[in-house]
């Protein structure tokens, strides 16, 4: 009773003392701190408000930058003004201004004269904005604010470029009481845009502000910094000011004040302290009766649950807890016995969840990887691991939607399980890649599963009405031959997969040493921005010649790397795979440069040559590489007939329409564009006649065996009579024989290069056979005679 009472006494104590002491500090620090706390809140409320302004106007100015950078880039624009068409100029306007919702659109020359401008108050030769340099400042977007009229209007220019600065476009946005409503919502506090000392005045304002400021509104002094008071008609407020933009024309600098009402901030807290008083009584009472019945009934359920908590700390979920009380403890007893079993629940199924995928349900990489140690054992077991790919989901996805393509995913990983024997383990490692572990397999009986899977995948899975072929491509590693250890199998099957892919095939069995090549073709593609800043990287170039004098036209530039650790890498293997990375640019870029320096150097040799470079696939998706070859041809005094870009017709048909643009890009400034390797790609002759070419370079597979090959000969007539029709040159690469010579210029082939010429040689070894180079011409003009032979 003893040990009961003084329990009881330590309770009610603890409970009413802390809170009686707490209730008394609270209550008289809030009386005496009200007014400071109002104070501070309201600062704090109108600093946020600036805040978001700020970030509000931010965000809009970066809106209506973008949009006058938009009109100062479209073409229509700067065509209208190279010409001098102002009716186009101001239909452009228009319409632009239109679309961002501007309301005054105006075209400046250089000198900040008015070219065109929708507003008809602006004539032509007026200077709304001042002096030129007032919204002048390179290539940068200007941003300023300035009275046109009776109006105030936030302006944004930008300079019109073609490539040098023309013309300025300014696009100008009204700063009126539909920007202050915006910004009242955004902060819910009163505003004002109050203009700066050249044009003093409320430009525009909420109700109270126009009601309490509105008279004088230079009391509100907008060069203050920080949260000042001003006193309104009824009431003080409590104001910020923040700017409106960054620059100024014409002296029409605009703030932003946010008010606040000094009587409505006080009056949640003049409320709060009188409820803060009451609920502290009759809180203290409250709990002094709580105390008092709590301290003879809490102990013993407390010490019931503290041990049932310490079980399920150590991880025993089968705690025996009854409790016999009916009240809050007896219900507390009871939702942890629920908590437990949840607790318990959840964790089995997030164990599952970690070890199985979430689309399909099947065992996922950690999962599959702990089953194959288990299947491995750390010996010589026999497994063989099947790395499976559905192809073409992706573009299910884009085009059936991704509830689609997972509910074929869903079916396919039905059918894989219900083809594989009951000891097999399907894994589902990603969106359309799976994994089969066969125990026991050898590599036959692999192979013959694979084969099954992937015909029983040919075969279709249902989609609502229809049936979903589907495609794949299986790799296969075995353990032991193909390695011991788990993740070594996996990685070994996906790299027997991807060579398979590479080649074309449906199913690859993984051989030794390929994880070298792959790891080579990975160093490499990680090496060549390094290798071309540390000089590892040479331009070669092949000379052309024209069969019907034997002159010497150009050269190709072909690429060579002396690879600080593999030595000189063959470009059929480098060029792939720097392609595949996405890295090819850099490439590209490179011998660009270096082949338009070379070109130039050639012209002060005295040698008006012109040199050919091939582009990939991937740069005639680059929609600036117009503008860079321009660049580099301005740069170096080339003309750009001098320059002819290869292209492949594999890496047109990519994608065509978007390669077209620039292809028609690069024609517009001049340079020529030849089809190499012509005759081995996929295109039409319908796509050939939309491609903006001037030559045909015939690949090197149909010349090499000339004349002897019937065929071949037959093929090279046909295309030179096809680019004769279409007004184009041709040109054949490979030629290796005097009589493949004789005959190219016999059925009219334009140029020629190959061995037989020159090999590709350095620079200097190209300069070296120019100077020394006498072909000799023709003397007779039938085609059957010989073009030339040639001295080097």
């Amino acid at each position: 009773m003893h040990l009961r009472t003084s329990f009881r006494g330590k309770l009610l104590l603890l409970a009413l003392a802390p809170l009686a002491l707490a209730q008394a500090v609270t209550i008289y620090a809030v009386m005496r701190t009200v007014e400071r706390d109002v104070d501070a809140r309201a600062r704090q409320s109108l600093a946020i408000g600036a805040t978001v302004v700020d970030e509000y106007l931010a965000g809009r100015n970066d809106q209506l930058r973008t949009s006058v950078q938009v009109l100062a880039a479209d073409f229509g624009l700067k065509e209208a003004v190279a010409t001098g068409d102002a009716d186009t100029i101001r239909s452009v306007l228009h319409n632009h201004g239109r679309r961002v919702a501007a309301d005054i659109a105006v075209l400046l020359d250089l000198e900040g004269r008015v070219i065109a401008a929708t507003d008809p108050a602006l004539g032509p030769a007026d200077r709304p904005f001042g002096a030129p340099g007032d919204l002048d400042s390179g290539s940068q977007t200007v941003e300023a604010t300035a009275r046109i009229g009776a109006a105030v209007y936030q302006l944004f220019a930008v300079p019109v470029r073609a490539p040098t600065p023309i013309a300025r476009v300014v696009l100008g946005f009204r700063l009126d009481d539909a920007t202050v409503e915006r910004i009242v919502a955004l902060t819910g506090l009163d505003t004002a845009l109050i203009g700066g000392s050249s044009h003093p005045g409320l430009i525009a304002g909420s109700a109270a502000a126009v009601r309490e400021i509105g008279a004088a509104p230079t009391l509100l002094q907008p060069e203050t910094s920080g949260v000042f008071i001003v006193a309104g008609a009824a009431t003080d407020y409590l104001a910020v000011t923040t700017g409106f933009a960054d620059r100024t024309a014409n002296g029409a600098e605009v703030e932003v004040v946010l008010l606040r009402s000094l009587t409505d901030a006080m009056a949640p807290y003049v409320r709060a302290r009188s409820v803060l008083l009451a609920f502290g009584a009759v809180l203290l009472l409250s709990v002094a009766g709580a105390a008092v019945w709590l301290s003879g009934s809490v102990a013993r359920p407390l010490h019931m649950l503290s041990a049932a908590a310490r079980s399920l700390r150590d991880g025993n979920y089968a705690v025996d807890l009854e409790v016999a009380s009916r009240d809050e403890v007896g219900e507390l007893a009871t939702s942890f016995r629920a908590m437990t079993a949840a607790i318990a629940e959840r964790e089995e199924r997030i164990s599952h969840q970690a070890m199985h995928d979430r689309l399909t349900d099947l065992p996922n990489h950690a999962s599959v990887v702990r089953r194959l140690d288990a299947l491995l054992g750390g010996g010589d077991a026999r497994v063989a691991v099947l790395s499976l790919r559905l192809a073409r989901i992706a573009a299910l996805a884009s085009t059936l939607g991704h509830g689609a393509s997972d509910e074929v995913v869903q079916r396919a990983a039905r059918l894989l399980r219900e083809q594989l024997p009951g000891d097999a383990t399907l894994g589902h490692l990603g969106s359309d890649e799976f994994v089969v572990l066969l125990p026991g397999a050898t590599n036959e009986a692999a192979l013959d599963c694979a084969e099954n899977l992937r015909a029983r995948l040919a075969a279709g899975v249902p989609l609502g009405n229809a049936d979903i072929q589907l495609q794949c491509t299986l790799g296969i590693a075995a353990a032991p031959d193909h390695g011991r250890l788990a993740e070594a199998l996996l990685r070994n099957a996906g790299l027997a997969r991807t060579e398979a892919e590479h080649r074309g095939e449906e199913v690859g069995l993984y051989r030794h040493g390929r994880e070298d090549y792959h790891m080579r073709q990975l160093r490499i593609v990680n090496d060549l921005r390094g290798a071309i800043r540390a000089g590892e990287l040479a331009v070669w170039y092949q000379p052309q010649v024209r069969l019907v004098d034997g002159a010497a036209t150009g050269g190709e530039a072909l690429v060579r790397w002396e690879h600080a650790e593999y030595g000189r890498l063959a470009p059929d293997e480098f060029i792939p795979a720097v392609e595949e990375a996405g890295t090819i640019g850099y490439l590209t870029r490179y011998v660009l440069a270096s082949a338009i320096a070379q070109c130039r150097h050639w012209h002060d040799l005295g040698k008006p040559l012109s040199v050919s470079v091939n582009i990939s696939a991937r740069d005639l998706c680059d929609d600036y590489l117009p503008y860079y070859v321009l660049q580099l041809l301005r740069e170096h005094g080339v003309p750009a007939a001098r320059l002819v870009l290869e292209v492949t017709e594999s890496s047109v048909m990519q994608q065509f329409a978007r390669a077209a643009i620039v292809l028609e890009c690069l024609r517009d400034i001049g340079v020529r564009l030849a089809m190499d390797d012509f005759g081995t790609g996929q295109s039409s002759l319908a796509q050939l006649r939309n491609i903006p070419l001037h030559e045909l370079k015939i690949d090197k597979s149909f010349v090499m065996s000339l004349p002897d090959h019937e065929q071949n000969g037959a093929i090279v007539r046909t295309v030179v009579e096809l680019a004769r029709s279409l007004g184009l040159e041709v040109v054949a690469e490979g030629v290796e024989s005097a009589a493949a010579l004789h005959y190219l210029a016999g059925v009219g082939c334009t140029r020629a290069q190959g061995y037989f010429l020159s090999r590709p040689v350095p620079p200097a070894g190209f300069r070296d056979w120019l100077l020394a180079y006498r072909p000799e011409r023709r003397t007779e003009r039938r085609a059957e005679s010989r073009p030339f032979r040639h001295k080097a």
